[in-house]
């Protein structure tokens, strides 16, 4: 088998991130968490992940701040982003996701199959 696909779990309450990583360990993902934009955009810089799993509400400048820099550096401009967020989703949001090509945005409580599935999709 090809070297396991990396996610960075990009969230500020660090016992739902674990949660979240446990999941996605289950299913063979490599899975690293970040509790802040800051911290968030220098893992993603330094281990380029397969994909980005984003909460938007965190310290350190939030989930679109992150997007707007990651999105800004070539490497890194085209990994997939799932927002998962206790955030209500209005138009402002979709249109921001949307201008960042953000791949889904989930809602917290979230469930495991449709994050699962958004992630298989995102990843093949």
């Amino acid at each position: 088998m090809s070297e396991k696909k990396r996610i960075l779990v990009v969230e500020d309450e660090l016992q739902f991130a674990k949660m979240v990583a446990v999941r996605l360990q289950s299913e063979g993902y490599a899975v690293d968490i970040s509790t802040d934009a800051y911290g968030g955009t220098q893992t993603i810089i330094k281990t380029k992940p397969d994909l980005i799993i984003l909460d938007l509400m965190m310290p350190a400048g939030g989930g679109f701040s992150l997007l707007e820099r990651i999105r800004k550096i070539p490497v890194t401009s085209t990994i997939p982003v799932v927002i998962l967020t206790g955030r209500t989703i209005d138009d402002n949001i979709q249109n921001t996701a949307d201008k960042y090509g953000v791949g889904k945005i989930l809602t917290k409580p979230y469930e495991k199959e449709e994050l699962m599935q958004t992630v298989h999709t995102l990843l093949a």
